[in-house]
């Protein structure tokens, strides 16, 4: 081996090992949980925001919770969140807009900390609210979409529950 080659190999060996460092450093780790009762989990704080807006009439939609990668996690792949998203519709606004109120008086009365309230950064400045679950295992984004004076004029309640990012066990 030459000398140059000799001096060559250890510098880029220290250097890759710093590169490989550095990106493996800002990766986190997630708790492990069972994603069964991960999905249920979500689908029950789905069904306790349902409550908690009073609405007996409308329609909902069905899909229920999906599991989702979480990206800057180890290890890589094999970390997920659940994701229920789901909305309210085929009301007169008024009735979602009551609804949407309902929520913002009960979630801290049922223990969710409400961590944003307000217009979003969107050009309809679509009232917004997201609130963190008692046990801080889900998050909550509550969206009134007023449409009303669109060609397609159904408003919507949308709601969408995400869990903590886990390892699946």
């Amino acid at each position: 081996m030459t000398k140059r080659l000799r001096l060559t190999v250890p510098v880029l060996l220290v250097a890759c090992a710093l590169l490989t460092g550095c990106s493996t450093m800002d990766k986190k780790t997630a708790e492990v949980r069972d994603t069964v009762q991960m999905r249920e989990g979500a689908q029950r704080a789905s069904s306790s925001i349902l409550d908690m807006t009073g609405v007996k009439k409308g329609k909902i939609t069905k899909p229920g919770p999906l599991p989702l990668a979480c990206d800057d996690y180890e290890p890589e792949g094999q970390v997920i969140h659940m994701r229920h998203s789901w909305s309210i519709y085929d009301l007169p606004f008024e009735e979602l807009e009551k609804a949407y109120a309902a929520l913002r008086r009960a979630l801290p009365e049922k223990g969710w900390k409400i961590v944003s309230d307000g217009p979003d950064t969107s050009k309809a400045k679509t009232p917004t609210i997201v609130a963190d679950s008692p046990d801080g295992e889900f998050s909550a984004d509550l969206r009134l979409m007023d449409n009303r004076n669109d060609k397609d004029p159904t408003s919507v309640l949308a709601i969408t529950v995400v869990s903590r990012c886990f390892q699946e066990s």
